[in-house]
């Protein structure tokens, strides 16, 4: 139905955007489902909007590097830590390790949203799909 409504009017610019920081980590944008993808388009605009009363500048810099770091992460949790790393780096691969494991210890629900999207759409690369069910248990 999404990817249906997507075609017809075409995607919005949020998920063009996100699309395009997917492709920049190594990550062919059509391996994440639309649904996946508005999700998180969705709790981007909500956290910039949490954020009332700053300019537009300052509201399009929030929403670029919010997008940014939800594909990092969405991406590390589709490809896994090898082939993150063989696309990018070790270090981001670090950063994004550091990430999954404050998500699981509660310390950061945007993230964590991600991680179970990438779980409940069954996008999620098998080995970081068994440590995170088994870290959250």
């Amino acid at each position: 139905m999404f990817s249906f409504v997507a075609e017809l009017f075409g995607k919005s610019r949020e998920v063009r955007d996100l699309d395009r920081y997917l492709h920049q980590t190594g990550i062919n944008p059509r391996a994440v489902n639309d649904a996946t993808k508005f999700t998180i388009c969705k709790w981007i605009r909500e956290a910039v909007a949490q954020n009332g009363g700053a300019g537009p500048e300052t509201i399009n810099r929030q929403r670029a590097d919010l997008q940014a770091s939800a594909a990092e992460l969405l991406a590390y949790c589709v490809l896994g830590s090898s082939d993150f790393v063989e696309m990018n780096s070790a270090e981001r691969a670090a950063a994004q390790e550091a990430r999954i494991l404050s998500a699981t210890e509660g310390r950061n629900d945007f993230d964590a949203g991600i991680i179970m999207l990438t779980l409940h759409a069954s996008i999620a690369d098998p080995e970081i799909a068994a440590r995170v069910e088994i870290e959250s248990d």
